[in-house]
């Protein structure tokens, strides 16, 4: 069955291809076209939630509206009243919400008097007409399956336009340095890029794509017929070409080709990626400025801008998820390193207050709920797992001028470290890794990353540091990073004291570990499954 199912969706993704990226008329217009699906917001909203969920008897989110005694006809009524935003609020506050454990199907739903055990496939959307199988990035576990299809692509078609014409790319031919299959993701703006007339120039991934590499045969398949395709519809996509993290040389050689001819790039390449292009290109004494870095799947934080800006090229961001698509992207006037504009006209943000242990005061935690039934998954007020400051502001760029007035910076992840009983928001590790210790011992942001293990039946943290980062004495490293964690919390002398009787913090010099779709994070899970070594 899961053979047919793969073949059937296969069929549907070739059949669909050519269509996508010939049928062009809801291009002419952007800023009419998102002006008009934000006076929908409500109609779409319930819409979606009406074939989404009340109308799928196998919804997980069915037992918690009935628990709080909502009904369609109720919801409907509060959205009238209220509007979207206060209606989710009240929706929170009566227990209707997901946890990022829950949604992932890590832990079961548990509200008073309801404890519903659930699988990530739950929340699959019913609607999605399921023409690509991929997996999400895989940042503390090996990723979750989920299904896109081509109608969803086209709705973000409108805002990648304006997008790209707010910060002066709409015209620049563009390069990938990200994963192949079975990550999605890349393949999915590249399609985009094809129909909205961009050219594409190359596709360098991190992971090796082929038969007997992680994407499988179906991956081969799929970029192969994506080039075949593509071709014949007059839009030519590259085969992705293999470049891994660690030896990133020909894409930098091929840059300071592209500089010395005069011609800019625009680059599209996960954060920590785009570091370490640039900080090989000093190493080998090349120029590769000039160019444009769109950087995805971790936080632009000051000291990775810097690195990028140090080689002269210019940067900037977006914010999105696998399980809900792109969320926000770069304003073209901002009044912050990462400021986004957030697409309220597809999705609905819940800022809630949230208390973590080891910070001194709440965090504003995101929460997601998709207003479209093409989303990957249903979304009704899910942890994102993100924070970040929210506002509003008119900023006269082409998104802000489409009626994209909601703005989002300084977008962190409230992921802790908890071993031993301590714990550290994510703010603080990236302040740590990324200045604190480059700072003092050398190297880049990308040269350190805290690593939490199993060995045996206890759990220990490494501070894993590049071996091109010159330590003379591990022990000195060991007791400035305890000595710094411990500014960082609430109690944190009492928590460093556990780690440093209990030996929990060990030095590990080799490279950074690398999530499935090729991120560094500043904190990195092994599985418990997987040799720790790796």
């Amino acid at each position: 069955m899961g053979l047919f199912n793969d073949l059937a969706m296969g069929w549907r993704y070739a059949r669909g291809l050519k269509p996508f990226l010939s049928d062009k008329r809801s291009d002419s217009d952007p800023t009419a076209t998102i002006r008009a699906e934000l006076a929908t917001r409500d109609e779409r909203f319930l819409s979606t939630m009406h074939a989404g969920i009340f109308a799928y008897p196998r919804s997980p989110y069915l037992p918690l509206l009935q628990r709080a005694g909502i009904d369609e006809q109720h919801l409907a009524a509060l959205v009238q009243q209220l509007g979207i935003q206060a209606t989710l609020r009240q929706l929170y506050d009566a227990g209707v919400y997901l946890t990022l454990d829950e949604f992932k199907g890590r832990a079961p739903i548990v509200r008073s008097g309801l404890e519903l055990p659930v699988k990530a496939s739950d929340f699959d959307s019913p609607l999605n007409k399921g023409q690509l199988h991929g997996v999400t990035g895989g940042s503390r576990t090996r990723g979750t399956r989920i299904t896109l299809d081509l109608e969803d692509f086209e709705g973000e078609i409108p805002m990648y336009r304006l997008w790209l014409q707010a910060n002066d790319a709409l015209a620049l031919p563009q390069t990938y340095w990200r994963p192949a299959m079975p990550s999605t993701s890349t393949l999915k703006y590249a399609l985009i890029a094809a129909r909205t007339g961009i050219r594409v120039d190359r596709w360098y991934t991190q992971t090796r794509p082929g038969p007997r590499q992680p994407g499988g045969i179906t991956g081969a398949l799929v970029h192969g017929a994506t080039c075949l395709l593509t071709t014949f519809a007059g839009s030519p996509l590259p085969y992705p070409r293999y470049v891994p993290t660690d030896a990133p040389e020909p894409i930098v050689r091929w840059l300071a080709a592209q500089t010395a001819r005069g011609e800019r790039i625009y680059l599209d390449v996960i954060v920590s990626s785009a570091v370490l292009l640039c900080q090989r290109a000093a190493e080998l004494g090349l120029d590769i400025s000039g160019h444009l870095f769109r950087t995805i799947s971790e936080p632009l934080t000051p000291a990775k801008a810097m690195a990028i800006r140090n080689a002269g090229c210019d940067v900037f961001s977006a914010y999105g998820m696998v399980d809900a698509g792109r969320l926000g992207c770069s304003c073209g006037t901002p009044n912050a390193l990462d400021d986004m504009h957030l697409f309220t006209h597809r999705n609905a943000f819940l800022d809630v207050a949230r208390a973590v242990p080891g910070w001194p005061q709440p965090v504003g935690a995101l929460y997601l709920t998709s207003l479209r039934p093409t989303a990957p998954k249903m979304l009704l007020n899910v942890e994102t797992g993100d924070y970040g400051v929210l506002s509003q502001r008119q900023c006269g760029c082409p998104l802000g001028q489409a009626g994209l007035t909601t703005h989002l910076h300084t977008i962190r992840n409230y992921e802790k470290l908890t071993s031993a009983g301590m714990h550290f928001m994510g703010a603080d590790l990236l302040d740590l890794l990324e200045v604190a210790l480059p700072t003092r011992y050398g190297g880049a942001p990308t040269d350190y990353q805290f690593v939490e293990a199993e060995e045996g039946a206890r759990t220990v943290l490494k501070l894993v540091i590049h071996p091109r980062v010159a330590i003379a004495d591990a022990g000195e490293v060991k007791a400035y990073v305890l000595r710094e964690l411990e500014k960082r919390t609430a109690g944190g002398r009492l928590m460093t004291d556990i780690w440093r009787d209990s030996d929990t913090l060990h030095i590990e010099r080799t490279q950074p570990y690398l999530t499935g779709s090729a991120k560094i994070q500043p904190l990195h899970v092994v599985p418990s499954r997987m040799k720790a070594s790796q």
